[in-house]
């Protein structure tokens, strides 16, 4: 099944400025900004996309807060503002023909 999205030239777009995610583990602030379709597709309730050591993690909200998180598990929880999301990693293979 092919997806495809069509924009005419009279479709205004306006950039989001990224957000900022606080990495749970460390504190490091990085851009977040929202997820594309195909991410969506893949990580249910995916709503932001970071960049992790040039690999994007979706970033889909999680219950309760940074201080509930066990210390195992921080490297992949981030806040932004109040709320707590939880990551995963997604990547799409490309097909050379």
């Amino acid at each position: 099944m092919i997806e495809v999205e069509q924009l005419s030239l009279f479709t205004m777009l306006s950039p989001v400025p990224p957000a900022v995610a606080v990495c749970c583990m460390d504190g490091s602030r990085v851009d977040a900004t929202p997820a594309e379709s195909w991410m969506q597709r893949l990580v249910q309730g995916g709503e932001y996309v970071v960049q992790v050591a040039s690999h994007p993690m979706v970033l889909r909200p999680a219950d309760g807060t940074a201080d509930d998180v066990p210390a195992g598990h921080r490297y992949y929880h981030y806040t932004i503002g109040e709320r707590l999301f939880s990551g995963v990693f997604v990547g799409r293979e490309r097909v050379r023909t």
